[in-house]
């Protein structure tokens, strides 16, 4: 159930910071300017629509910022954001032509700031969500929240170097919505993107500090290298910290393990509902 191989390391979103010198021929008038005393501070596009985008050139601190979705990828959405897609990823950008990117100097020193480490499955959504309701390690460290077609999985920690989120959906309803038909109608393989998708429930890791991602990859820098060609497979690791997962479970073999089952069941499956319908009932 939960043996998730991920032979390559995708990602469905990535922040990079580099060299503000890997920048050039900015079209400002696409760009909002924040200026201070006659000076640039930075210039700054940012969109929405068919995907996400952004392009942060802050002269303070001398940097470039990009982030953007997979869906930068258009036709080759389905392989999301690899070692081998990374490229087009930055390509797409210059072919906006609203400024010009170094590419290859970008692919060497860029960070990684923030990422989506993402794996699409063909399984059964709904299994997944009861599955995982069912067996919570501990549900006072693990909350499951509705998310679309599926649910989040997240430990309960204020900290964000010590958050951990998983989402969990079903990827083609998600792209049925009505935030993407932008983006599916302007794809020229639209059919077969859809095709791929069908069926597949989507696993989404996110990851929002430079410590996380050194943790979660086993890489020793957040060099865009690195997190690119790690090898580790986070999904898998938070699913087996959250999750205590029981291959066959027996059958109530006695009355009060029967009365624990309908508890179960009336509640969705959910111990925060179950603890909450016992204490009401015993107070």
């Amino acid at each position: 159930m939960y043996y998730i191989l991920i032979l390559m390391i995708k990602f469905d979103k990535m922040k990079l910071i580099t060299s503000i010198d890997y920048i050039s021929d900015i079209n400002v008038s696409v760009f909002l300017t924040s200026v201070k005393n006659d000076e640039v501070l930075s210039y700054k596009y940012q969109q929405d629509k068919p995907y996400s985008l952004l392009i942060l050139v802050d002269y303070s601190h001398n940097e470039l910022v990009l982030e953007f979705t997979g869906k930068i990828l258009l036709d080759k959405y389905s392989q999301l954001i690899n070692s081998e897609t990374i490229k087009d990823c930055l390509s797409n950008i210059n072919k906006l032509n609203i400024c010009r990117l170094n590419v290859e100097a970008i692919l060497h020193d860029a960070e990684v700031v923030k990422c989506d480490v993402t794996k699409d499955i063909a399984t059964d959504i709904y299994v997944i969500n009861s599955t995982i309701r069912q067996n919570l390690n501990n549900y006072r460290k693990w909350t499951v929240k509705p998310y679309n077609s599926g649910i989040t999985l997240e430990n309960t920690v204020s900290t964000p170097k010590y958050k951990k989120r998983l989402a969990i959906y079903d990827k083609y309803k998600e792209l049925e919505k009505v935030n993407n038909v932008n983006f599916i109608n302007g794809l020229s393989t639209k059919n077969e993107i859809l095709s791929y998708f069908k069926g597949k429930v989507r696993f989404e890791l996110n990851i929002n500090t430079k410590q996380q991602i050194r943790q979660f990859l086993n890489i020793p820098n957040n060099n865009i290298q690195n997190v690119l060609n790690a090898t580790a497979n986070p999904i898998l690791a938070v699913i087996d910290e959250a999750v205590k997962y029981e291959p066959q479970q027996q059958k109530a073999q006695t009355l009060r393990n029967y009365e624990h089952e309908l508890l179960l069941k009336d509640c969705d499956y959910d111990l925060v509902k179950v603890e909450a319908k016992v204490s009401a009932e015993n107070g």
